[in-house]
């Protein structure tokens, strides 16, 4: 009843807790999303203050200049600056010959303006850049020349703006981040990494916490998931940008999925670990060699991965994926069937769930073979 009435389930945090959480995942120095939000109010302050200081005519035009040129690196940035030079001195040039030719006459200008209008749209995804820049200046020129007829004059203008507007960008994009996205997905899969591996170490100490009254009890990782997922947060809106970001990739795309993947994976085991423990009271007994062999387990597991996360940002060798332990294998089955029986005979439930437990890190050591090699790739990339 409650689904059909649109009422959340219970046990979800409220929505300003979500907020909260979501906002707080971006409050990092290294948060692409805050970089973004810097360089983009910087770069729009600047314009602003260039077109005051300048008197330019139209000052519009320098802001909508440096925001429309403002991409991710420095190099890309520059790129893009040419095209819009390129293009918006085209597009004067084919605008100024239009004007030229029609002279005054708002019905001819009229009748043009709609497929000048539909060309500019796509434009820069269906042709270029520049492209785009020149359509959209002869847009303009016709729509001055509407409102308020000037001539070709008016394109001059829009060339000055433009390039005071394009010089901001530059400025800015070399400012805060001359790397590019690139660089900025490494760091943010060797955060998430990090933060993933200990999320699922944590997970395994609590758990093993309360299958063994004799074991010192842990806290539920509360604070590591969240880590875990903000840091997922991070890499999620760099991976966008990556994707967004102009010019050929230094990495195929199939291995910066297989990298997230793993991202998700590890999280996932950390989930599925603490869920199998939360509800579980501490049980009696002693299991002391079972919990010992886990433990160990997720020793393992975990520090491949804080060192494949190293490898990607760039301060440690990629790790070589572990062999399968078929001994630790064994010596778990044998722990498990020698301690964790009841009166009955039978396995108990705590057994079943250190079986489980075994399975989801023996899953996350499976996926080591998968991402060694898409590690190697990005590491080398980035060199």
């Amino acid at each position: 009843m409650d689904q059909l009435l649109g009422r959340p389930p219970a046990g979800l945090d409220g929505r300003l807790m979500v907020v909260q959480e979501r906002a707080g995942a971006h409050a990092k120095r290294h948060s692409l999303w805050l970089q973004n939000s810097l360089r983009g109010a910087v770069a729009l302050a600047l314009a602003v203050l260039v077109a005051k200081l300048s008197g330019v005519q139209h000052n519009f035009w320098v802001v909508l200049g440096a925001l429309s040129v403002l991409r991710s690196n420095a190099l890309s940035t520059g790129q893009n600056v040419l095209g819009a030079i390129l293009g918006t001195s085209a597009g004067f040039v084919v605008g100024a010959a239009l004007v030229a030719l029609i002279g005054t006459n708002t019905a001819v200008l009229w009748a043009l303006l709609p497929p000048v209008i539909l060309l500019a749209g796509p434009a820069p995804a269906a042709v270029s850049f520049a492209a785009g820049q020149a359509a959209f200046t002869v847009t303009l020129l016709i729509l001055f020349n509407i409102l308020a007829p000037e001539g070709w004059r008016v394109g001059l203008v829009r060339i000055e703006d433009v390039a005071l507007g394009c010089a901001v960008s530059l400025a800015v994009g070399a400012l805060f981040w001359p790397r590019g996205a690139s660089a900025a997905l490494g760091r943010a899969l060797a955060d998430a990494y990090a933060a993933c591996a200990t999320y699922l170490a944590w997970a395994v100490e609590f758990g093993m916490g309360r299958c063994d009254s004799a074991a010192p009890s842990a806290a539920a990782p509360t604070l590591e998931a969240s880590r875990a997922a903000a840091a997922s947060r991070r890499l999620d809106d760099t991976f966008r940008t990556f994707l967004a970001e102009r010019g050929s990739k230094p990495v195929p795309l199939a291995d910066v999925t297989s990298l997230l993947t793993g991202v998700v994976g590890l999280r996932l085991a950390g989930d599925a670990v603490l869920d199998l423990w939360q509800g579980a009271s501490q049980s009696d007994g002693d299991r002391a060699t079972a919990r010992k062999e886990l433990v160990a387990s997720a020793e393992l597991v975990c520090a491949w991965y804080e060192r494949l996360g190293a490898s990607l940002s760039g301060s440690a060798a990629v790790p070589e994926a572990q062999p399968h332990d078929g001994p630790a294998d064994s010596r778990l089955l044998q722990a498990v069937s020698r301690d964790l029986r009841g009166e009955d005979g039978q396995a108990t439930g705590t057994a079943v769930r250190m079986i489980w437990t075994g399975d989801h890190l023996d899953a996350a050591r499976r996926l080591e073979g998968l991402l060694a090699g898409p590690a190697s790739a990005l590491a080398k990339a980035a060199s």
